[in-house]
């Protein structure tokens, strides 16, 4: 039997380069994101710790230097000194109110600082002022701005904010799974279970593993909608997901012939990668070709494998489809 390897965490990989996105917006060069590991140097400190006070001395040096203090505040927001960050944001912004690399810093350190007005507040700077921009359409910064606001909103139970700035977030990119993951919760709470089903599919399409919420919300929607087997489905990719592989097996088995057949094989040749099984992977991959010969999901993970075609993710359904 031939073994493939373990694939690192989907959700695990989403969540890192996430951050890495939100560090290199605020404007930190890409050394910095990799020098806060967090390991002893010679003299006892820390890496994040020579790397502040290397940043305030570069600050006490030039102190006109915008680049400089949005550096050193992303080094205090890096080492939890919130505050201190905030003042460096501050400063900025002072010299020019609408900088966007500022907004952005400042927003997400109140976030951290559970500041959630103070955090709406910014980011509305930067959606109000760049909205309908030349570049708005493919515009990292204001997707990551349309995207904490609709977190925000869900967070205060404004579902209607929130599903129209996530919407927004969602035209400038397609692929963010926290947005369309967000998205389908916000869809559930307002009565709208089949819209959260596409939601939470577009969410999984582009990060299937390492993830329980969407599976456990999915399960939630279609149970909803009355559709049996689809919840048990994704009640089997929930066990998948806790560590249950057995029980997925088992549930997801007893589906292969019904209405979410397709799913429940993709399901099981997912779990069958997981445990390094190569032949049963591409055996379930195959077996849902043989059922949809277009389904990019399986045709994806054969070319992963090294069988068969390479496609990428399925599009995802449009954030306004069906929308009231």
């Amino acid at each position: 039997m031939k073994r493939i390897p373990v694939h690192f965490s989907d959700r695990a990989l989403t969540r890192l380069l996430r951050g890495v996105v939100v560090a290199l917006i605020i404007g930190v060069p890409l050394f910095g994101v990799l020098y806060v590991i967090d390991q002893r140097a010679g003299s006892g400190q820390t890496l994040t710790e020579r790397q502040t006070q290397a940043a305030e001395r570069q600050v006490r040096a030039s102190p006109d230097s915008i680049g400089l203090r949005i550096q050193l505040a992303e080094a205090y927001r890096q080492a939890h000194r919130f505050d201190d960050a905030l003042k460096q944001y501050d400063e900025v912004l002072k010299v020019d109110g609408n900088h966007r690399t500022a907004l952005m810093g400042r927003g997400a350190v109140l976030m951290a600082k559970n500041d959630l007005k103070g955090a709406q507040e910014t980011y509305r700077k930067v959606t109000s002022t760049n909205t309908g921009g030349e570049f708005a359409g493919a515009d990292p910064q204001l997707e990551e701005a349309h995207y904490y606001l609709g977190s925000i909103a869900t967070s205060q139970n404004d579902l209607k904010t929130a599903d129209t700035e996530l919407q927004a977030a969602l035209k400038i990119d397609t692929t963010d799974a926290d947005a369309w993951y967000l998205l389908g919760t916000v869809r559930l709470k307002n009565g709208a279970p089949d819209l959260a089903a596409q939601a939470f599919h577009n969410a999984l399409a582009f990060v299937p593993t390492g993830w329980c919420e969407p599976y456990q919300q999915l399960a939630l929607a279609y149970g909803k909608l009355d559709k049996a087997a689809e919840a048990e489905y994704a009640g089997a990719m929930t066990d998948f997901c806790q560590k249950k592989p057995a029980e997925a097996i088992r549930r997801l088995t007893a589906l292969t012939s019904g209405p979410a057949a397709v799913d429940a094989l993709l399901g099981l040749g997912m779990v069958a990668e997981s445990s390094s099984d190569r032949d049963e992977a591409v055996r379930r991959y195959q077996q849902v070709l043989a059922i949809d010969a277009k389904n990019t999901s399986a045709l994806t993970a054969l070319s992963r494998l090294g069988t068969g075609s390479s496609a990428g993710p399925s599009a995802p359904t449009s954030p306004t489809a069906g929308h009231k």
